[in-house]
């Protein structure tokens, strides 16, 4: 998969593309991502179930794309797709400048392309000319071309001048688990009415339409509340609207809402408008339909095909022209219908949404485009020079020139850095059912997580010198509390007490540990836990120098069900260790305190919660004074 646009950038083809993978990736496909630079994100990081994203340190020259070269991206996309033992490109967007030079690459080296086309562009500007012939000598010699919707089909094919048998409708689809209704969110629809609105605020989105509309509704129905979420150029002219209306109290924008709030946000309103002025296929419409939102949109490109709109209380959507009428007209016999109670079910909208559109049903009909490219033969230079000369004489000179010098530099590097000599990569899904040690060590550190520190040492302490060095950059939390003699003989010889972090100890199950525990060593100790310990012993630890110095520096001390052997003196001489020699300290649990233990008591300033497991009334109200 390759494409400028990908995370951590929000939108429509970065979602197809991972929802994509995922969804490949359990029907057992190596998938591996390649995008851009994206600030300090750089290299190549790991996602879900393993999905390789090579993040090239290319930075974004104009619209999230990067500067058209051609030629300077071919050592690193060659070794890339070497390494991996790539088969299939698929290239995701028309936009995408780093999509079209990958797949120009992968032909050169006899790999098969695939295009998915996820948007719907002009012919009379001059943009859109531009990008149109771009787009034709780059699918010119591609095996097959993926549109998300019918009306995306027809717009590509005369764009690029395709035959219908290459080009094939895979819509998008939507992540039904992400998209649940949940109508508690939104208030009562006989208080006020909630649109919503989740868009960027561009001219293409049709934000022009909601500014027009906007002070009307408002006027007409006091009751209705807009929240838009999103940022752009245009956000300027909605806030101008807002003032000049008076209306900032009912019209709230969100900026950009993350993924994960979505859901809710969707949840929070009973409409939801789209004003789009060309759209391909709307995610937004889908996902909001699945949340149970009855939605009123502008009945531009593939949107018709989305969700049926016959105009019948039954439907979810309803549609209108692109005008500033035909959109108010629509939204008012919107909130009309919420207003008598013509709510849709949203359960069962969500379970029809779930049915139409399943990433798993995208996903195995991609995998037959690829099953089918498959079986066709690689494309050499010189039939992709033949079809070159069909976009035009200038054009097909261009591309000609282009194909062929990047052939001599694929020549070169082939002699410079011979394919024999590249590594291979190592496929993560094949070895992580029986090859543990082959994971990233990220990924590792994600699953030591899971285990006990204990159990990590015994397991994985001396394996190899990879899984050594982890496990001395890790802190650890040791529970000695139900560990036998004999056990904690075995686990005092391996644990690294400089790396100990938080200790449990329970005295009565472990006889002598107390004593026997080199305290001076644990440098990194911060939480001390002991359990079923009496005065005396505790007076013995503070009393020695060398250990009561490692306890200062815990910020942690709770001492659990002790036994309350002891003299008064030694309480007293521990209570007064802990409240003004140990500066660190933040949190501390005790389980007696009398009254008379406050005398001659300094409280340390640093405490910040303290716990008396019992304690009288008469010393809740010294500590108090004293505190």
């Amino acid at each position: 998969m390759v494409s400028d646009f990908f995370y951590p950038l929000i939108g429509g083809v970065e979602n197809h593309i991972y929802q994509l993978s995922q969804c490949l990736i359990q029907r057992n496909h190596k998938v591996i991502v390649v995008t851009h630079a994206y600030d300090d994100r750089v290299g190549v990081r790991y996602m879900t179930n393993g999905l390789k994203v090579y993040y090239l340190p290319y930075k974004p020259f104009y619209n999230n794309t990067i500067l058209p070269t051609v030629f300077s991206t071919i050592p690193l996309v060659r070794s890339i797709l070497l390494r991996e033992q790539i088969t299939i490109v698929h290239g995701h967007s028309s936009f995408s400048t780093l999509a079209h030079e990958t797949m120009h690459h992968a032909k050169t080296l006899g790999i098969h392309t695939v295009f998915t086309d996820h948007s719907l562009f002009g012919f009379a500007d001059l943009s859109s000319i531009l990008t149109n012939k771009v787009l034709q000598v780059s699918l010119v010699d591609c095996h097959h071309i993926i549109c998300v919707s019918h009306t995306c089909k027809e717009n590509t094919m005369l764009r690029a001048n395709l035959k219908s048998s290459k080009v094939s409708v895979i819509p998008n689809a939507v992540d039904s688990s992400a998209f649940t209704p949940d109508t508690s969110l939104r208030p009562s629809s006989s208080d006020e009415i909630v649109i919503i609105v989740a868009s960027r605020l561009v001219y293409r989105k049709g934000i022009d339409l909601l500014i027009g509309i906007l002070p009307k509704i408002l006027q007409k129905y006091p009751n209705v509340k807009f929240r838009i979420a999103g940022n752009g150029p245009k956000e300027i002219d909605i806030r101008e609207v807002i003032e000049r209306e008076g209306t900032e109290y009912r019209v709230a924008l969100e900026g950009p809402v993350s993924h994960d709030k979505m859901r809710d946000f969707l949840n929070s309103g009973h409409i939801f408008l789209n004003t789009s002025l060309t759209e391909a296929f709307c995610m937004a419409i889908v996902e909001a339909a699945a949340c149970g939102l009855l939605v009123v949109s502008t009945e531009v490109g593939g949107i018709p095909e989305v969700l049926p709109s016959n105009d019948t209380q039954s439907d979810i959507m309803i549609l209108c022209k692109a005008n500033i009428n035909e959109v108010f007209i629509g939204l008012c016999n919107a909130i009309d219908r919420i207003q008598i109670g013509q709510i849709p079910n949203a359960d069962e909208w969500h379970n029809k949404i779930k049915h139409w559109y399943s990433w798993y049903w995208v996903a195995q009909n991609t995998e037959i485009v690829y099953n089918h490219i498959m079986t066709q033969k690689s494309i050499n230079l010189k039939e992709r020079i033949q079809r070159y000369k069909q976009c035009g004489f200038v054009s097909g000179l261009v591309m000609s020139f282009v194909a062929i010098i990047a052939y001599l530099i694929f020549l070169v590097l082939d002699y410079n850095q011979p394919k024999r000599l590249i590594d291979l990569s190592i496929d993560y899904m094949s070895l992580i059912k029986n090859h543990f040690e082959y994971l990233a060590n990220e990924l590792i550190h994600d699953i030591f997580d899971y285990l006990s520190s204990s159990d990590l040492i015994e397991s994985f302490s001396h394996l190899n010198k990879r899984f050594t060095i982890l496990l001395s950059q890790r802190l650890l939390k040791i529970d000695l509390s139900h560990v036998s003699k004999n056990q904690y003989e075995n686990l005092i010889h391996i644990i690294p007490l400089n790396q100990i972090n938080s200790l449990k100890i329970s005295h009565k199950l472990t006889i002598n540990i107390l004593f026997r525990i080199s305290f001076n060593l644990m440098t990194n100790l911060q939480i001390l836990i002991l359990s079923h310990v009496n005065y005396n012993d505790l007076r013995y630890l503070f009393e020695r120098k060398n250990i009561f110095f490692i306890f200062q520096q815990l910020n942690t001390l709770k001492i659990q069900s002790t036994n309350f052997n002891g003299l008064d003196r030694e309480r007293i001489f521990v209570l007064k260790k802990i409240f003004s020699q140990m500066p660190k300290l933040r949190i501390c649990q005790i389980p007696l305190m009398d009254v008379n233990d406050f005398d001659d008591l300094i409280p340390t300033f640093t405490l910040e919660q303290l716990i008396i497991n019992y304690c009288t009334m008469i010393c809740l109200g010294k500590y108090n004074f004293l505190f």
